[in-house]
């Protein structure tokens, strides 16, 4: 071989071998949300630098390269935050805890019209349950924590990028305009903002008219308390107080059939996680037949399409997280309740993997 030779097959070898050692430096995302203790319950993560996270590679990783400083090699992943805004609202709509979410909204510390905005936006993206939960913290808040002028800027907000909402969400100028003349009926704002407030939009200025013509019509106040259709029955305490009475009716008559079609009637779907929770909650209060009843009628509903899983996994969780102050009444519901987690995954309709899975 001659030098020339030689000196090409030295450098294609480091060459190579830089390759292999550049590899080792990964940015991915490598799973779901990590609490990182930037607040309360409902805070997940802190943002910025802290989101990095640095991890040591395994020297005993068959994949494992060393460096001939024998450095170690270090892997950058990156960890999905979920904005404390947002945690809060998920919780809310999970839980419809409306003293809880006050809580949390008043350690935020954040800005209240943003928070306004972020709030009425994320509803638009929900259904009738979520759009009246929105609708009671906005009225809540009015009275507590925020002004009517922070929620009037909130509103201002929402409208100044409206045509950008609209993209994602197709019937958000009706559903803004909704939120609108709600609050105006509800006394959060004043009627003159109405007229006060800056439309730089087509969107803007119809999503106006129409919260106008909401707050100008005869029977305005009836109509607009229950704004957001049937599927609000007028008020969440209302559609748990039905929930409960399906549930006990089905206890004493075993009608699976006859439940089924309480619950269709409802016609709340995004509530449907909700009685699951409520549900479990009996039957973690019951024992013997009457809990296996109740697993019986959950089983019926996957089966019947009525409730799905992410319905179930999501009812599963609210349960399990408020587990421990559960436990201070019924001692044995822990272990009842992992009882009947087991039963619904080996029937199949709870995944393997559900307690990892988001709620």
């Amino acid at each position: 071989m001659s030098e020339q030779q030689k000196n090409t097959t030295h450098k294609d070898w480091h060459s190579q071998e830089r390759d292999r050692h550049s590899n080792k430096v990964v940015y991915g995302n490598q799973g779901g949300p990590k609490k990182g203790g930037a607040g309360g319950k409902t805070v997940w993560g802190k943002g910025g630098i802290d989101d990095l996270k640095e991890v040591v590679e395994d020297r005993n990783d068959p994949n494992y390269v060393s460096d001939e400083d024998d450095k170690k090699q270090v892997r950058i992943e990156t960890v999905d935050v979920i904005p404390p805004v947002v945690a809060v609202l998920r919780e809310y709509f999970s839980s419809g805890e409306l003293e809880e979410a006050l809580k949390s909204v008043k350690e935020l510390q954040i800005n209240s019209a943003e928070f306004v905005r972020k709030a009425v936006t994320l509803a638009m993206e929900k259904q009738a349950f979520e759009r009246e939960l929105t609708s009671q913290l906005l009225t809540s808040l009015s009275s507590t924590i925020m002004t009517s002028n922070d929620i009037e800027t909130g509103f201002q907000r929402t409208l100044d990028v409206l045509d950008d909402i609209v993209l994602d969400s197709p019937d958000a100028v009706e559903v803004l305009s909704k939120f609108i003349a709600r609050a105006v009926v509800d006394e959060v704002i004043p009627p003159r903002f109405l007229k006060d407030v800056q439309a730089h939009s087509n969107n803007a200025k119809e999503a106006i008219a129409l919260a106008s013509a909401l707050t100008t019509e005869k029977h305005r106040i009836d109509r607009l308390a229950h704004v957001w259709g049937p599927g609000d029955l007028g008020s969440v305490k209302r559609l748990k107080e039905e929930t409960n009475t399906l549930l006990q009716e089905y206890l004493t008559s075993g009608d699976l059939n006859e439940a089924d079609r309480c619950v269709r009637k409802l016609n709340a779907p995004s509530f449907h996680f909700q009685i699951v929770k409520q549900a479990l909650r009996i039957a973690l209060e019951r024992d013997g037949e009457e809990a296996k009843k109740i697993v019986a009628l959950l089983a019926f509903f996957y089966k019947e399409g009525l409730v799905s899983q992410d319905h179930l996994i999501k009812g599963f969780h609210c349960v399990y997280d408020a587990l421990n102050d559960f436990k201070l009444d019924f001692p044995n519901a822990e272990k009842q309740l992992q009882e009947i987690s087991a039963t619904a995954v080996t029937a199949g309709w709870l995944p393997s993997d559900w307690q990892t899975l988001k709620k």
